[in-house]
């Protein structure tokens, strides 16, 4: 009789929560592939999904330019089962400064038709998330960070927004559109990251 092994749980994606490293992961992607450092720029500036990035297109680089915000539906959303079609909002994002600069300039001489962000297989195809992972997996080791991800820019975002605005976490929720307080703690590792801080402060009882 075979006994199967059980699954090793995947471990969730870290935020980059030093900014020198966040600096640091820019210039080693911009040396790399300016559509890597590009991506990487409008992950953390927007703290959209992965998978909502990856299939823009230079029209909809265009349009955000214009208005001077994102207005996205997030697939994540429009494909749960759990939220009424009539309850589904897009998610508005401003475009700073800085990152309004760096598209404009990276979407010269691109057609309105093509995603922002090619694969290197196949003509006007969109990158893959599993790819992107990889790319941020790589930066992230060259820097001695562990569980880097897609999913890290989302989460880079919303902890520089917890950080910045002084840990108001209500705020970080309704700019992240979740539903409650606690998807959010949870989201940020809020909660590990507060029991692994108090149970430090036991090192004062202990003397060696």
């Amino acid at each position: 009789m075979s006994c199967k092994k059980p699954r090793k749980k995947k471990k969730p994606a870290n935020p980059i929560k030093d900014r020198e490293k966040v600096l640091d992961i820019q210039d080693y992607l911009k040396y790399k592939s300016i559509r890597n450092y590009v991506l990487f720029v409008l992950g953390i500036a927007t703290g959209y999904r992965a998978g909502d990035l990856v299939r823009l297109k230079v029209r909809d680089i265009k349009i955000a330019l214009a208005n001077g915000y994102f207005e996205i539906l997030e697939g994540k959303k429009v494909n749960s089962k759990n939220i009424r079609k009539e309850n589904i909002k897009p998610r508005v994002v401003k475009v700073i400064y800085n990152l309004e600069i760096i598209l404009r300039n990276y979407i010269k001489n691109k057609r309105d038709y093509e995603y922002l962000f090619q694969s290197r297989k196949g003509r006007n195809q969109h990158i893959q998330v599993k790819r992107v992972s990889v790319i941020l997996k790589e930066a992230g080791e060259e820097f001695g960070l562990k569980n880097i991800t897609a999913h890290s820019l989302r989460k880079t975002y919303a902890y520089s927004i917890y950080r910045e605005s002084e840990y108001n976490i209500t705020l970080v929720k309704e700019m992240l559109g979740h539903s409650s307080i606690e998807e959010t703690k949870a989201y940020l590792g809020l909660n590990r990251e507060t029991y692994d801080e108090y149970s430090d402060t036991i090192n004062k009882l202990i003397r060696i």
